[in-house]
């Protein structure tokens, strides 16, 4: 019985999807099946073929493949004279096998017919003319281009610029070459073309065809690769001429937003420098304003962000479901799409389907329109008149009767903490809000000292109930971070929780310890400054699902110290004698009544580190500061699923927080006892981490005698990576790489030891340079010696 053919429908379909996933290779073969098969292909493979993903598949190079595709539509232009002879020079040159001037044969398609989109990046004519250069540049001076150059106005502003350093021929051609190249590829297609690159030094051009652009939804003005440096130096001897340039990019998208009604959708322009007369950032927001509004958006994001901002009052944004502007952070499109919005009415009641925000804080009031919502509702269910509800949002123009937020993540630009802003969150979404993320934007940064003492207090959590919350990170600078336990207690559901403050040295006279919480679900740990030195740790005894555990001060630019030349921030850490004295007042004050101090619950003393919170889930453990430096390591047999280690005690005081690693750290608790050499611990009386594959010390450690062995052989056994920062010491080269040859599973050693290479080439390590093919299939474990990086290509 003969098989039907597949529907056209179905052919098409598939088509597409081919297309979305840039599946060249297939299309290829799809256009051997049959004619009807070819017929549908085609248009799909050409329809956006300037896609550097559409030649990722080709087993030429980008550069080769690209030349291949554009010396196939260059030999369809007709007549063959509109094609520049540099052009001619550089894709139908002798130097690739073919005649200079084009095929006369017929092909079987038109494939520019079929081009839809001509965005072709100059980046890539850039690596193309690597290739071609010679000839182009040999015909530039045969058909002297360079007096040509001289008298065009677009051009000529660039010939004599310094910062080219007798490069501007090359770079001038360069740009006329990407010129030239677009306008002949896209002239005889303009009324199907979808998508255009125009270049900015040549917008004119495509001004007078503008009316000619029926189909076109966008466009994108660039301004070529090798001008970005130049182009700061045009700022300030060729103002009007960028102005000029700014303006032609407006005028062209009002004459076509004039003459095809609500067809462009899109526009971009490049990021130039301000001028004293015109900003191009103003020239974006004024062109997208002539653009037809966002239709209905689902999703708000870097991209669409000054698009939406520009038509806001005329967009419909009631089926957002997500606002993402964690990626324009910082932009200054992003900082003028925020002045704009400031100045208008909120739009936040607007989405009605929005579950997840993430973007700057807008101000205090911010969330001031979902108090009140909250309000009306709460008074509704106490009338029980689910029908004012209705009207309330009827008269609002709202779908829904409240907005289900589940994320919530502000970035904070202010010297401001978002006291008020929380709350409102927390009272307005109590029943929907799952995660709720703040950053600063000097929590990342590392700030002068900050001390425990001096800082001023900002408190959070006051009221807060939100038994849905997964997820709880706030980060704040220029105050210390403190929390209402109560939320915490409240919150039964919450896995991840992350405190930070910029606290980087302390007194230990000053630290009130938090009240102990029940987190039966946290997994997720990472506490900075003060939150660390207040956080309870007796906590963790009632945290049996901890995954994570992160415990640190803050990094500080003031302390430093000082490594071959360069001066490395440090940690603050107390000296020996004043934490021997912290330890003695702890004993004295073991009997202290709980207090209440600043609205947070305290217990009258700093909190105690016992070092005995049987963690089985534990995986990675971090710890900086004093609490690497009083680090007890026999706690890790309470730790049987650690995976990854990092202590780090690099404080400014250098030698005096130096720490010693014995044989006795690596025993069990009781399991050690005395011989005549010093200390005697039988195998099984080690800890045993046998999941350990990551260790990391960082500062001044001292490794003793035998417990590198021991800690790889028997404690460690199946460790993959191993990391001994500068100032690490009590163990050689040999040592480590003797122990290396043992344990297959090695994989990287960073160890900061100047090797020579006399001694690298006695220990069997070969510099990554000096490989040869035959070394590289062979090669075993990575060292990074001294910044340097070796390969052991040892065989048993």
């Amino acid at each position: 019985m003969p098989q039907e053919p597949l529907p056209l429908e179905c052919l098409l379909e598939i088509l597409h999807i081919l297309s979305q996933e840039y599946d060249t290779d297939t299309m290829a073969r799809l256009l051997c099946v049959n004619k009807s098969f070819c017929v549908a292909t085609i248009p799909f493979l050409y329809q956006d073929c300037f896609n550097t993903n559409m030649h990722r598949r080709s087993n030429k190079s980008l550069e080769d493949s690209m030349i291949q595709l554009i010396r196939t539509l260059l030999r369809q232009v007709y007549p063959h004279d509109r094609i520049p002879g540099f052009l001619r020079a550089a894709y139908l040159s002798n130097d690739h096998q073919d005649d200079i001037q084009p095929t006369v044969e017929s092909p079987v398609f038109k494939y520019g017919h079929f081009i839809r989109s001509f965005m072709l990046d100059d980046e890539v004519v850039d690596s193309m003319f690597a290739i071609f250069g010679k000839s182009v540049m040999e015909y530039a001076a045969i058909h002297q281009l360079y007096e040509k150059y001289v008298v065009e106005e677009h051009l000529s502003v660039f010939l004599h610029n310094e910062l080219w350093d007798g490069k501007a021929i090359g770079n001038v051609l360069k740009i006329d070459l990407h010129q030239q190249l677009m306008w002949t590829l896209s002239q005889d297609h303009l009324e199907a073309t979808e998508k255009l690159m125009i270049p900015l030094l040549d917008i004119e051009r495509y001004i007078d065809h503008v009316h000619q652009f029926t189909s076109l939804s966008r466009v994108n003005f660039t301004v070529p690769m090798v001008l970005q440096g130049a182009w700061l130096r045009l700022v300030e001897e060729q103002e009007e001429w960028q102005n000029g340039r700014i303006k032609a990019m407006e005028r062209f998208v009002q004459q076509h937003t004039a003459i095809h009604k609500n067809i462009l959708r899109s526009a971009e322009v490049p990021l130039l420098p301000e001028t004293g007369l015109y900003s191009v950032v103003d020239a974006q927001f004024e062109i997208l304003s002539l653009l037809p509004p966002l239709h209905n958006p689902r999703s708000i994001d870097s991209l669409n962000w000054c698009a939406l901002v520009a038509r806001l009052s005329d967009t419909n944004v009631s089926y957002v479901e997500s606002i993402d502007l964690s990626a324009s952070v910082g932009s200054e499109y992003d900082e003028r799409a925020f002045d704009l919005l400031r100045g208008q009415p909120p739009f936040l009641p607007r989405c009605r389907a929005l579950r997840k925000l993430a973007m700057e804080t807008l101000g205090p009031d911010m969330f001031q329109w979902a108090v009140l919502e909250k309000k009306q509702r709460d008074a509704g269910h106490q009338q029980n008149n689910i029908q004012s509800r209705r009207l309330y949002s009827q008269e609002h123009g709202y779908h829904n009767e409240f907005v289900p937020l589940r994320s919530i993540k502000l970035h904070n630009t202010g010297s401001l903490a978002l006291v008020q802003e929380l709350n409102d969150i927390a009272f307005a979404f109590d029943n929907s809000l799952e995660e709720l993320v703040v950053s600063d934007r000097g929590s990342d940064e590392r700030p002068k000292l900050t001390d425990l003492a001096t800082t001023p207090q900002v408190i959070h959590g006051h009221g807060w109930d939100l038994p849905c919350l997964r997820t709880l990170s706030l980060a704040v600078s220029y105050f210390q971070l403190h929390l209402v336990l109560d939320a915490l207690q409240r919150s039964s559901a919450l896995e991840r929780l992350s405190l930070r403050d910029t606290t980087t040295t302390y007194n230990h006279h000053d630290i009130l310890s938090w009240s102990s919480v029940h987190l039966p679900h946290l997994k997720k740990l990472e506490l900075t400054g003060s939150p660390a030195l207040r956080f309870n740790l007796e906590s963790l005894h009632h945290s049996p699902c901890l995954e994570e555990l992160t415990l640190t001060l803050t990094l500080s630019l003031t302390l430093r110290y000082t490594i071959s030349r360069r001066d490395a921030s440090c940690y603050y850490i107390p000296s020996p004698w004043d934490l021997e004295r912290e330890d003695s007042d702890d004993h004295e004050l073991s009997g202290t009544p709980g207090t209440m101090s600043q609205g947070y619950p305290s217990i009258g003393k700093r909190p105690r580190w016992t070092w005995d919170w049987h963690l089985p889930m534990l995986y990675r453990l971090s710890l900086g500061a004093v609490f690497a430096y009083k680090f007890d390591f026999q706690w890790l047999q309470q730790l049987p699923n650690l995976q990854h280690l990092q202590l780090n005690t690099f404080s400014s005081a250098g030698q005096l927080h130096e720490r010693h690693i014995t044989l006795k750290d690596l025993a069990r608790r009781g399991q050690h006892q005395k011989d005549e050499d010093g200390q005697h611990i039988l195998s099984d009386q080690y800890v045993s981490l046998p999941k350990l594959e990551s260790i990391h010390l960082h500062g001044h450690w001292v490794i003793g005698e035998r417990v590198v062995g021991v800690l790889c052989l028997v404690v460690c056994p199946n460790l993959r990576s191993v990391c001994l920062e500068r100032y690490c010491r009590g163990y050689t080269h040999q040592e480590w790489v003797t122990l290396s040859r043992k344990m297959p599973q090695m994989e990287r050693l960073d160890l900061r030891l100047s090797l020579t290479c006399d001694k690298a080439k006695k220990l069997g390590l070969i510099p990554e340079h000096k490989l040869v093919d035959e070394q590289r299939n062979k090669k075993r474990v990575k060292y990074v010696i001294d910044w340097n990086i070796y390969y052991d290509v040892w065989e048993p």
